[in-house]
């Protein structure tokens, strides 16, 4: 019976610390080496950022990410999620590449309206090579939550 209860109690902390909701403050813990390049005309990663080991710890894990979407191609359907609405977000506001998380859906999504809110679930993966001014974080096997 012990044996049972703690296979139960194990299974289900599994399961919830598979979908952690990730806050945008822990994406946030990420440093990165910029420089200007005369060649870009604007600064870009010198070397690969540094992430924090908190952060690091989410790599290749199931998370949820809460945030709004911003429509990068709807036909063919890619989206980011960022911690900003639109006239904020890192494409447009001061904001950094580690506000937004690229998405990669497991099938077709919906279509979504520029700044709606939706939660997306899937394999968080951490960009730490850095090259040039890429999304640091991406989703893969997305789904929306509901």
């Amino acid at each position: 019976m012990i044996r049972l209860l703690f296979a139960l109690f194990f299974t289900l902390s599994a399961s919830a610390s598979a979908q952690s909701l990730v806050s945008w403050d822990t994406f946030a813990q990420v440093t990165f080496h910029k420089q200007y390049s005369e060649t870009f005309g604007f600064e870009v990663n010198v070397k690969p950022p540094e992430f924090a080991p908190k952060l690091l710890a989410y790599q290749g894990k199931e998370i949820l990410v809460k945030g709004y979407v911003i429509p990068v191609d709807v036909e063919l359907g890619m989206y980011m999620v960022s911690a900003n609405a639109f006239a904020n977000c890192f494409f447009c506001g001061n904001a950094g590449p580690e506000t937004v998380v690229e998405i990669f859906p497991s099938s077709k999504l919906p279509r979504f309206s520029t700044d709606q809110i939706v939660t997306f679930k899937g394999i968080l993966q951490i960009n730490k090579e850095g090259e040039m001014n890429t999304v640091p974080y991406q989703l893969f096997q997305a789904k929306v939550v509901k």
